[in-house]
């Protein structure tokens, strides 16, 4: 049969030539090949134009106009991302002013991969009063490593001023750049009040809750 015709890889069949092909068309063969492989890896540069991919994970494939080679991303790479999400239970505080664990509702963990890793921290849903007087709800970042215990790591804390049985949405970000660990981390919200009041984060309503911690490369 005759040399088929092709220009790119996908045009090449697989099965010629066949037994039997005149053997003076394996001249027109051998040009058709090249001319495909000219074509489908254009290129005035004489390295491989991809170049050994043997032990190169993780890495992306980077040019420079001529030649072209395997690149590492220094900084910025998403690593791994966890959420903890649910519509119930509710998180309420009665008449305490000093800080309160919001339970599993507000609780998640993350095992980073390397110690200089920065953890962004996000969380959010709806808050509540429960008295007609105006007060300030607070919600403060505790961090436990490797079950050694919770601490404080927030040098501020997040507040709000509220009134009333009211619901308002918010949502809040941290940055942990001071873990330094490859241990598992379990970050953990606590909530006060300012003047000894009643407050809640998400009733029985269908309000989503949530925290999450994503784990970027430094």
């Amino acid at each position: 049969m005759g040399v088929e015709t092709a220009s790119y890889i996908t045009q090449l069949v697989s099965t010629n030539p066949v037994v039997g092909d005149p053997v003076g068309e394996g001249d027109d063969h051998i040009r058709m090949v090249k001319t495909v492989l000219k074509n489908s890896f254009p290129s005035t540069s004489t390295a491989a134009v991809i170049p050994n991919v043997s032990g190169q994970s993780g890495k992306y494939l980077t040019t420079n106009g001529t030649d072209t080679s395997w690149g590492t991303l220094s900084s910025g790479k998403v690593l791994q991302f966890v959420v903890t999400q649910n519509h119930d239970p509710a998180v309420n505080i009665d008449n305490v002013t000093t800080y309160a664990t919001m339970g599993s509702t507000f609780l998640v963990s993350i095992t980073p991969s390397a110690t200089s890793s920065k953890i962004i921290l996000n969380y959010g849903s709806a808050r509540a009063g429960a008295d007609s007087a105006s007060y300030e709800m607070r919600i403060k970042i505790y961090r436990q490593i490797g079950g050694g215990g919770y601490s404080e790591i927030e040098a501020g804390l997040w507040q709000t001023t509220i009134k009333g049985n009211v619901f308002r949405p918010f949502h809040t970000q941290y940055v942990d750049t001071s873990h330094n660990t490859t241990s598992q981390i379990d970050y953990q919200l606590y909530m006060a009040t300012s003047n000894n009041l009643s407050g809640s984060f998400a009733d029985s309503s269908p309000c989503l809750r949530y925290i999450s911690a994503t784990e970027v490369g430094a």
